[in-house]
């Protein structure tokens, strides 16, 4: 049994290579870049107001002002402003030369003339100006980045409608036990519904990937050699969930060395999750994930995903952050790193969700992460301050 830095770490040294791709900007969600991603021209790219108003000299203040056109947004301002000058302008609209100002309309009265004059004390300048933002050739993305919706419209700012990313990975899902059957199925006796390759499958896809049905298949260690085979030809990687322990047919890391893959561990020091398997070879690789569904949840969390994005070159993201427990929690034992749902409050703690161990999947319905325990930590007291992924 090995620590999970240790595990981390050994997944980390046998990636996969992905290679990239370019794909159009509207299909980029969550894909990882493959390229840096610069400014094509300073933003914003022109002296803007960011009021309605009157751009005018401010030395002129306060007039009377002459209004020599309307600037609306979208728009070349058509002339320049000079002494007792302004333009009537909208927000977002090119400043006209000459001017240093914008003064908001609510400020301004107009005279019987059509001149303007301002009622005010002061005024702030309200425009911003032209590279405020960013620079022609500033890096805007760097390569790496995980690619979320405010991403997609930064790109979109600055033309780059054609992006690089990493190819997604084919993540092959195959259930083993011969106590399943499919969701769409009533279970009879002692038959238990197939959860995990659902949860498994949104999870891959959420990650920004390929998830690929590889079906079920029964306690046999040549069927399940035969379709650890037939997923292997078909994805880059394999997770099988179920037959990851040490009982009589918890026969996956077995199979896995019998098919001469190279297994790098088959557990590890954590609670829920223990009985987790990696193994490589021949550019594919493989996780033996436990049949329980909340172990298989974490062991994704902790392990899958961190190994998919380090395949990708995505840069690391922290997914931790620290917060106050509102109850105080016990555990019996203290062997191994442990990991609790938890809620958060309105308080912004978090409290310990109702949790019967690593079968009640029905406890991720209100979890919103998981409150670290370290090894040898019997208890965590409440108004104590934990680290929650």
């Amino acid at each position: 049994m090995i620590e999970l830095e240790k595990a981390i770490e050994l997944c980390g040294l046998h990636k996969l290579q992905t290679g990239t791709e370019g794909i159009a900007l509207q299909e980029s969600m969550h894909r990882v870049l493959a390229e840096d991603v610069l400014a094509d021209r300073d933003i914003p790219p022109f002296h803007r107001s960011t009021m309605d108003g009157y751009a005018c000299r401010r030395e002129d203040l306060p007039g009377p002002l002459k209004v020599l056109e309307t600037i609306e947004a979208g728009t070349l301002p058509g002339k320049a402003v000079d002494t007792g000058q302004c333009s009537k302008i909208m927000t977002g609209a090119m400043v006209p030369e000459g001017a240093d100002c914008v003064v908001m309309k609510e400020y301004m009265e107009k005279e019987p003339d059509g001149s303007v004059l301002f009622t005010g004390d002061e005024t702030d300048t309200h425009i911003d100006p032209r590279g405020q933002d960013l620079r022609q050739g500033d890096l805007l993305l760097k390569r790496g980045t995980w690619i979320t919706p405010g991403h997609m419209g930064i790109m979109a700012s600055v033309g780059k409608i054609r992006v690089k990313v990493s190819r997604r990975i084919r993540v092959g899902i195959l259930a083993t036990g011969s106590e399943l059957v499919d969701a769409g199925q009533q279970p009879e006796g002692a038959q238990i519904r197939n959860s995990n390759s659902y949860q498994l499958a949104a999870l891959v896809e959420h990650a920004g990937h390929k998830a690929l049905d590889i079906g079920m298949v029964e306690d046999n260690s040549g069927l399940i050699a035969e379709r650890i085979t037939t997923g292997l030809e078909k994805a880059d990687l394999l997770l099988l969930t179920g037959g990851a322990s040490v009982g009589e047919l918890d026969l996956v890391p077995g199979v896995l060395k019998d098919l001469g893959l190279q297994l790098e561990f088959d557990r590890v020091a954590m609670q829920p999750g223990k009985p987790v398997s990696f193994a490589h070879g021949k550019g594919n690789a493989c996780f033996g994930l436990s049949g329980n569904p909340v172990s298989s949840f974490v062991q994704f969390a902790l392990l899958v995903r961190p190994y998919l994005e380090a395949c990708t070159g995505m840069r690391p993201v922290n997914r931790r952050i620290q917060a106050g427990l509102e109850r105080g929690y016990r555990r019996k034992r203290a062997d191994r790193q442990f990991f609790l749902p938890v809620c958060f409050t309105e308080k912004g703690t978090c409290e310990p969700v109702e949790y019967h161990g690593s079968g009640h999947l029905h406890a991720l319905d209100r979890a919103i992460g998981f409150a670290e325990m370290a090894a040898g930590q019997l208890e965590i007291k409440k108004g104590d301050r934990v680290y929650v992924r």
